[in-house]
């Protein structure tokens, strides 16, 4: 059997037990394929994604930064990263990596709706409610945009705004 075909077995299994949240088997079989091959991008990926899951903040750190040394334009590695930053309360950290995304992809509503997010935990409501009503433009069913506009609307008393925002859409 050869090696490609040995990591893409493994790297399907690995996928299928993450996905059924078996994530210490598919920790080992992420590590398994890494052994073979240090650069394989999807799984450098996926154990990031993984390590964020299970909230090992500094191994998702280094995979999510190594996926992006590896690919320097993954935009979802890049959004993941900013997950964590964001989750470890590095706010600065977290804003440069949306605003990476959105540099490379404006429309990625993950990234804006995420972006609002870290511009509310900064106490600046009115750039909050710019991103997510951005994100809303591009996906008018985006549950999670909608909802967090409404949160930062109620508690600094912007109800005015919202309303309009609904009613111009």
């Amino acid at each position: 059997m050869s090696k490609n075909m040995s990591i893409e077995k493994t790297f399907a299994s690995a996928v299928q037990n993450h996905k059924k949240n078996n994530f210490q088997v598919a920790e080992n079989l992420y590590n398994q394929i890494l052994k073979i091959d240090p650069n394989h991008i999807k799984t450098i990926f996926l154990l990031g994604t993984l390590s964020l899951q299970t909230k090992n903040f500094s191994r998702a750190k280094q995979m999510l930064q190594k996926a992006i040394q590896v690919q320097p334009n993954n935009v979802d590695a890049y959004n993941n990263l900013g997950v964590v930053f964001k989750e470890s309360e590095e706010f600065q950290k977290a804003k440069d990596c949306f605003e990476k995304v959105i540099q490379i992809l404006p429309n990625h509503v993950d990234a804006l709706n995420n972006l609002g997010n870290v511009f509310k935990q900064l106490g600046e409501p009115r750039k909050a409610i710019n991103y997510y009503q951005k994100a809303i433009e591009i996906e008018p069913n985006y549950v999670g945009a909608h909802y967090n506009l409404m949160e930062v609307c109620e508690k600094t008393n912007r109800i005015k705004e919202l309303k309009n925002a609904v009613l111009n859409a």
